[in-house]
């Protein structure tokens, strides 16, 4: 991982010596329903707004809104007024898909207290239907032109198709990486899964393709899958932030194994790759739209995602669920009675965790974490 940790920390440098050069610098919010793929067609640099390590930026955003935004809305807004992190300082446009009512509410403050372009992308919280993805496919567009007068670069469809292809080898290795791990004593843990999909959101992609195909080759290298007594966890929840670990750490200290995820901001989402046309508009939309699984602000997600959950638990044999949620995410705070219901009938063990970015309240969650695992271990002897 030493490469990994060594190219983050030279990133914002190498990001800032772009901009110099006068390639602009392009942030999005997390939940991807923002491709990508079309940032990047426009020659610019796509940079995730995903840090959620500290508190003091959440507790900084109290001075213009309440605390009944979400801790993770609230340390983007704190970023930003600070610009302490050298991402939000160099910034030059955000595009901020507008899902969630918290996420919402961060976009209207930048485009309110700061002096930097903001592109509202309009994203439908139904999926399904043809009016929907019409929508959608005409907020790319929209998209797509404000990000070439933004630019002063043409983006071609040859353009956006090499960009999907790109995209595409990525999520590829990502799905190749997260299926090893349905083996015991997997060579690759939860933290640095995680670590790299982070890593992932603000590195060139080319970049990314290459360590990730060398860090593929390395650890599958010899690896037998062999034998563990450890409880396979799966972790659901509304977002994992980057710096924000602790959940991670605590899961391992207890004795358990968190062997996949699904959670909808902060994670690329790898499970599909995006399928190209002769309009690759209209195939990102379709891809980041409607083949991908709903978040939980969609309608009628939560059937399709109980179903995917599921699917999750027999493939990487999953011991027992923690439904991690931040404090204030109303979304997932209903959907987690529905989910614990429908878990409880399959007697799957169900463990909800809500916290804040940061995680001030350690000792509370490692003693429910604790005794979760315990419970696991006692059914699995």
């Amino acid at each position: 991982m030493q490469d990994f940790v060594s190219y983050l920390r030279d990133r914002s440098g190498e990001i800032s010596q772009l901009k110099k050069k006068g390639i602009k610098v392009i942030g999005y919010f997390p939940g991807n329903y923002m491709p990508e793929e079309l940032i990047y067609a426009s020659g610019a640099v796509p940079v995730c707004l995903i840090d959620g390590e500290k508190a003091a930026p959440a507790n900084t955003a109290l001075s213009v809104v309440p605390n009944i935004i979400c801790s993770f809305a609230r340390t983007l807004i704190g970023e930003m007024m600070t610009k302490e992190n050298p991402y939000y300082a160099m910034l030059d446009m955000v595009v901020a898909p507008i899902t969630c009512q918290h996420l919402k509410k961060v976009a209207e403050i930048w485009e309110y207290q700061e002096d930097i372009e903001v592109f509202k992308l309009g994203v439908p919280h139904q999926y399904y239907n043809d009016i929907e993805l019409d929508y959608y496919t005409e907020r790319l567009k929209a998209l797509r032109d404000r990000l070439q007068a933004f630019t002063g670069n043409t983006i071609t469809d040859e353009r956006i198709n090499q960009a999907i292809d790109t995209y595409n080898r990525m999520r590829g290795l990502f799905r190749k990486l997260s299926l090893i791990r349905r083996s015991y004593n997997s060579p690759i843990s939860a933290l640095d899964f995680i670590k790299l999909n982070h890593l992932s959101l603000c590195a060139d992609p080319n970049d990314m393709i290459e360590m990730l195909e060398s860090f593929y080759s390395k650890i599958t290298n010899g690896h037998s899958d062999g034998n563990s007594d450890h409880p396979r966890i799966l972790i659901v929840g509304p977002i994992i932030a980057r710096g924000d670990y602790a959940i991670l750490e605590i899961v391992q200290a207890a004795g358990g194994e968190i062997v996949i995820e699904e959670i909808c901001e902060g994670l690329r989402y790898y499970w599909h790759d995006i399928e190209k046309s002769n309009d690759p508009l209209k195939s990102l939309a379709i891809g980041y739209l409607r083949d991908r699984l709903p978040c939980a602000f969609m309608r009628d997600s939560s059937k399709k995602r109980l179903h995917f959950i599921l699917d999750l638990i027999r493939n990487f044999n999953v011991s027992g669920v923690i439904w991690h949620e931040l404090l204030n995410c109303e979304t997932y705070d209903a959907e987690s009675f529905f989910f614990s219901q429908e878990l409880g009938k399959r007697n799957i063990p169900f463990l909800v965790l809500e916290s804040d970015c940061g995680m001030a309240d350690v000792e509370r969650l490692k003693n429910r974490v604790d005794a979760f695992i315990e419970l696991i271990k006692g059914e699995i002897e």
